[in-house]
């Protein structure tokens, strides 16, 4: 069984690997960003997870990338920052705007599932989307997404 598993968990990286050199740019690895220590300062979830479960990692677009890790998921890159800036004309509605976090921030509340925070910092984006545990609140969470957005915005300046 665990040779099986094995094999199947090779075979996603060399996809994995394979999407991003056909690309032909230099995509930032969400993963890469997204590290256990980090999201073990922001999670909700039962820490032991990041023990049994590794982040995966995939190419997300033309140039970006996303990766989940415990009850957190990170896109870099899944759209331009002009797409952003459009996203929000069209849904700024149910989008609050988050000062102090990057060049521009928006936060919303999808459905009371899970916190989304999307972000605009240079010539990049990311969105972090973090589950709300049973019994929690997206508001409860969003201190959260700010502390991780905080600590990536660096990392893509």
């Amino acid at each position: 069984m665990r040779v099986a598993m094995a094999i199947v968990l090779m075979g996603s990286v060399v996809s994995t690997a394979d999407a991003w050199q056909s690309r032909g740019t230099a995509a930032i690895r969400a993963c890469s960003l997204l590290t256990k220590e980090l999201a073990l300062r922001v999670t909700s979830a039962n820490k032991r997870i990041f023990d049994l479960l590794p982040p995966a990692e995939e190419p997300l677009g033309a140039n970006g990338s996303s990766c989940e890790y415990g009850d957190i998921g990170l896109q870099v890159d899944p759209f331009t920052p002009a797409r952003l800036d459009q996203l929000y004309k069209q849904s700024g509605r149910d989008w609050t705007p988050v000062a102090g976090v990057g060049d521009a921030a928006y936060f919303h509340d999808n459905g009371g599932r899970f916190a989304e925070l999307y972000v605009r910092v240079g010539t990049h984006t990311f969105t972090i989307q973090m589950d709300v545990p049973v019994g929690g609140s997206v508001g409860a969470i969003k201190p959260n997404t700010i502390t991780l957005a905080n600590a990536l915005v660096p990392k893509l300046k």
